[in-house]
């Protein structure tokens, strides 16, 4: 048995797959926080079951990888794992490529560690953890980046200085290219791609794209996984003068600062809580700040569209992928209620009947609306294609 081994670390979260060398799935696990304690969940062809933990710090999720796959007697050796991909999210001209890990490709992570240490030190403990327990096996780096690298020119700049930025590699490098570039296949791959395409992962992390005949124009990410749309603890786009209120405020540190921005805002801190489908609950039981906080990331989206439609001057689809794009039939209703001047109308029942696809769903009034699409994003298998090319390269 030949297996590839995939890591896809996120904000609250771990995903790991076993895909073999078709790039199908064999098995995958979720392992998510829950109040207190950690929920592991294993799936293995149709049978969906959790598993239990050694472990209560999600940190270590990844040491323990190897013991977990092989009690469940889906790995049987270290010999049958052939390589190990792992997602980066990094600011860095450096990884706005996939890389084959070595000395080298480690001292670049640790050299940009300080410019974005919340994301950058996840990626790095993942990597150390991963060949730890399986020292023999290659690991693929695979940029959650690359897929905006194609970006127009102008879509990359803040209003600095362009010595400065090209010096200190200070650029909208943007995010989530997997997910986007995993529902752009599916869309091609049905036939189904039209040359305009707005792009909404919408999940712990979220943020908005344009496509434009297949290739990215721009994402509402930029320096960091930070910029962009409100997201469950992250602020997205926020004044510096504001920020460094805060911190003058609050008596906070450069590192105390970005771990607020980073951790503490967004829905967390608009609301108390991260979990979307709380919030929601919550307002449906007159939850004044509930609501407030719902319209709020709302109407951060619908500016984010807004500004992703005019860089491409219209648009022909509207997807929605990450886990509350896919799950929540709440915030997708309120999201197209404002997109009628689009031409994108929502079917009420496709969309209330959509609640946690497993496959391509339309969800948008037949003859009458635009294509609205919930595509469920298959980073994993995202990750495996780009190991196997970068592998045989």
């Amino acid at each position: 048995m030949s297996l590839l081994l995939i890591a896809n670390p996120g904000s609250a979260s771990r995903k790991y797959a076993l895909v073999d060398d078709k790039l199908k799935e064999v098995a995958a696990l979720h392992i998510e926080q829950s109040g207190s304690e950690l929920i592991a969940t294993l799936r293995t062809g149709g049978d969906t079951r959790q598993v239990p933990l050694g472990f209560a710090d999600i940190s270590q999720s990844a040491a323990h990888l190897y013991g977990i796959f092989n009690r469940e007697h889906l790995l049987e050796s270290p010999s049958d794992v052939r390589a190990i991909g792992l997602r980066i999210v990094a600011p860095s001209n450096y990884f706005l490529k996939d890389r084959l890990v070595d000395d080298d490709v480690v001292q670049h992570i640790r050299d940009i560690l300080p410019l974005d240490p919340i994301h950058v030190s996840g990626t790095l403990q993942e990597l150390e953890a991963l060949r730890s327990s399986l020292p023999t096996v290659p690991v693929a780096l695979i940029s959650d980046s690359a897929f905006h690298a194609r970006k127009p020119s102008y879509a990359w700049n803040y209003g600095i200085n362009l010595q400065d930025a090209d010096r200190f590699e200070i650029k909208r490098f943007g995010y989530h290219g997997l997910s986007v570039s995993s529902a752009v296949n599916e869309l091609w791959n049905r036939g189904k791609l039209p040359p305009k395409v707005v792009v909404c992962h919408l999940g712990s992390g979220s943020s908005v794209s344009a496509v434009f005949h297949g290739r990215s124009i721009d994402n509402t990410m930029g320096y960091s996984a930070l910029e962009g749309v409100i997201m469950a603890t992250r602020t997205g786009s926020i004044d510096y003068t504001a920020a460094m209120a805060l911190k003058t405020k609050l008596g906070l540190d450069d590192d105390q600062l970005e771990h607020y921005l980073d951790e503490k805002g967004g829905l967390l801190g608009l609301s108390g809580t991260s979990d979307i489908r709380e919030i929601i609950d919550r307002e449906a039981n007159g939850d004044h700040i509930a609501h407030l906080a719902l319209m709020t990331l709302i109407h951060s989206v619908h500016k984010a569209i807004g500004a992703m439609v005019v860089a491409m001057n219209g648009a022909d689809l509207l997807v929605f992928t990450g886990t509350v794009g896919e799950r929540s039939a709440n915030l997708r209703r309120r999201i197209v209620a404002h997109l009628e001047c689009l031409d994108f109308i929502l079917d009420g029942n496709r969309n209330k009947s959509c609640l946690n696809p497993t496959e391509f769903t339309s969800i948008s009034q037949a003859a009458v609306s635009k294509p609205i699409i919930v595509i469920p994003t298959d980073e994993g298998v995202e990750i495996a294609r780009h190991t196997v090319k970068l592998l045989a390269s």
